[in-house]
């Protein structure tokens, strides 16, 4: 499939290969070393505002960290369809990434590094506002960093077609970084909303969120039981009836001065702008590591297999009954073995950063994912240390290797198909069992049995599958509620079912929809939560009540009559002495 545009009046050919990313306004797709957005449905709003940001000459008054429009694009009869801009650097993580504390531990990001990047923004904001530019969307989804070992992370920041200039509004907001002042407009888009003042307190929320991994409306309240409904109020996490997630970090990571500033905003309703100097002194003058406080191990029904200083990197199960589990500590990686009783033996593999990837296959075998790399080693890691089989490629989906491992196979993809492989006679051998889209096919494999499911993206259409050794079937997804587009998909396995999970987002609203499949395609059921609980609806399919100590990130993996809590350092067992409830 092949659509044919007009850049600088010169016809450009685009397929769907080339695509990026797809969300609720457009496409975005990469042309040679740029990017071409391309609007669903292009409106006389959307290319007024294109035709007087290139005709003004404001197009040029964005500093360079914004990938701002700089070329406009059209269809065969010169009307304006869309935009190029700059691509992101490759690498570039979401600064929500940072609100996960774990994030920062695992990656070895200090608190300064983070302040830094705040700095950052906090220039790139002020340059904005002194042009009459204001984003009115800032959210932690829209802004990216470049890690980059031994030099400041550097922001990017997208999808500034939305801001607000002239007359022109910002149409759209995230909800948890609107100003509460603004929940009453019903439509953003009928005119300019925003000021410089909302604009600030969405920075703030960005530096409560980066720094402390909490919003600042944020943790549990026995009264006010969400985010929109405490910032109506202003409860926010300074008072003492709210409790904060567990791994989120101590309030007195920050100086007093800056708790003054952000209570004056969160809890007064005052709105003024961020002073720059409260930068140098966002943190208290002793700052710990960018870590929350271990846990304690969890007592009463689980009991602990694995407790390490290292973190989890990845955990399979194995027909035997065994686990294979991958630790990380500081620079290390290393195998380890474990049974119901606990650990039986481990294994030293390499020296590495944080950020290899790995799928653990017939037994004893372990592919092997460097970071930003299509390259698989193949090890067995059968005997007293690791020995190469062979080393193989997999394409990429968004900058991804894809490749996956039930018990006895990996699967990749090769060219335009997913192959399954496995080992024999010290030969990785492997067939071609589907096709697959260039960089367009994504997919995971079953833990309990030789299952993979997931979907080919064309252009904006997601086509769900599961594939076993039965053959490929087509899982036919329910469409979206009205009004909203599809943020986010996966799937979860269960020992003879696969979910697949969406996440739906519009203007006022999140939901997650788990919808439910047998191994041949017939939908079962299907859930949907306002509640934005995605990533707990992954990691915890099938399981159904959670346990009542469950949080995340804990994943929930049943192995025969037990069940697995895998934690970020810790590994834990509870026995099931009852039969599981239904799925959901």
């Amino acid at each position: 499939m092949n659509q044919i545009i007009f850049l600088n009046q010169q016809p450009v050919k685009l397929d769907a290969a080339q695509l990026i990313q797809s969300g609720g306004e457009g496409m975005v797709f990469r042309w040679q070393d740029t990017a071409v957005k391309l609007y669903h449905h292009p409106t006389s709003q959307h290319q007024a505002k294109l035709a007087y940001l290139f005709g003004s000459g404001l197009a040029q008054q964005f500093p360079t960290a914004v990938l701002a429009p700089c070329a406009p694009v059209t269809d065969s009869g010169g009307s304006l369809i869309g935009f190029q801009m700059p691509l992101l650097p490759p690498g570039s993580q979401p600064l929500k990434a940072l609100s996960n504390p774990l994030f920062g531990q695992k990656n070895n990001i200090p608190l300064p590094a983070i302040v830094n990047l705040l700095a950052q923004i906090h220039a790139i904001l002020t340059h904005l506002h002194q042009h009459h530019i204001i984003i009115g969307d800032l959210n932690d989804t829209n802004i990216f960093f470049t890690p980059s070992p031994g030099h400041p992370f550097t922001p990017s920041l997208i999808d500034a077609d939305s801001y607000q200039f002239a007359n022109f509004p910002c149409p759209v907001a995230m909800p948890a970084f609107l100003d509460p002042d603004l929940y009453g407009v019903a439509d953003l888009g009928a005119r300019p909303s925003f000021t410089p003042r909302t604009d600030w307190y969405a920075f703030a929320v960005l530096l409560v969120k980066t720094l402390l991994g909490v919003h600042p409306y944020g943790g549990v309240h026995p009264q006010h039981k969400t985010i929109m409904a405490r910032a109506q109020a202003r409860v926010s996490i300074w008072q003492t009836a709210v409790t904060r997630p567990t791994n989120s970090l101590p309030l007195d990571t920050l100086s007093d001065e800056c708790q003054h500033f952000l209570q004056r905003v969160f809890e007064q309703g005052e709105r003024p702008s961020f002073p720059a100097a409260l930068l140098t002194n966002t943190l208290r003058t002793a700052v710990p590591k960018h870590i929350p406080t271990r846990q304690p191990i969890p007592t009463g029904s689980w009991r602990t297999l694995l407790a390490d200083e290292g973190f989890i990197e990845h955990l399979a199960l194995l027909p035997n009954g065994r686990i294979v589990v991958i630790l990380h500590t500081g620079q290390s990686y290393k195998l380890v073995r474990l049974g119901m009783g606990g650990k039986w033996e481990e294994m030293a593999l390499f020296d590495g950063s944080a950020g290899y990837q790995f799928a653990h296959f017939g037994g004893k075998f372990l592919a092997v994912n460097p970071p930003q790399r299509p390259h698989l080693l193949l090890l067995d890691v059968g005997g007293s240390a690791p020995q190469k089989v062979g080393l193989i490629e997999t394409a990429v989906f968004r900058d991804t290797a894809m490749f996956a491992a039930t018990p006895q196979h990996l699967y990749r993809i090769a060219g335009n198909w997913i192959m399954r492989g496995q080992v024999q006679n010290g030969q990785y051998v492997e067939d071609a069992i589907a096709t697959a889209h260039k960089q367009q096919t994504w997919f995971q494999a079953s833990p309990y049995n030789d299952a993979i499911a997931g979907y080919h993206r064309v252009f904006a259409e997601y086509r769900f599958f599961v594939q076993t050794g039965a053959g490929s079937y087509d899982l036919i997804v329910p469409p979206l509620p009205p009004g909203t587009h599809m943020a986010r998909a996966g799937v979860a396995f269960g020992a003879d079912t696969v979910a697949v999970m969406v996440q739906a987002a519009g203007r006022d609203l999140v939901r997650t929809l788990t919808h439910v499949y047998s191994f041949t395609g017939q939908r079962q059921h299907s859930v949907e939560e306002e509640e934005d609980v995605w990533e707990t609806a992954v990691a915890t399919y099938p399981v159904a009540p959670l346990p009542a100590d469950y949080t995340p990130p804990a994943r929930l993996l049943r192995l025969g009559h037990h069940l697995l809590k895998q934690e970020p350092t810790h590994l834990l067992v509870t026995a099931v002495t009852h039969s599981p409830p239904s799925p959901l």
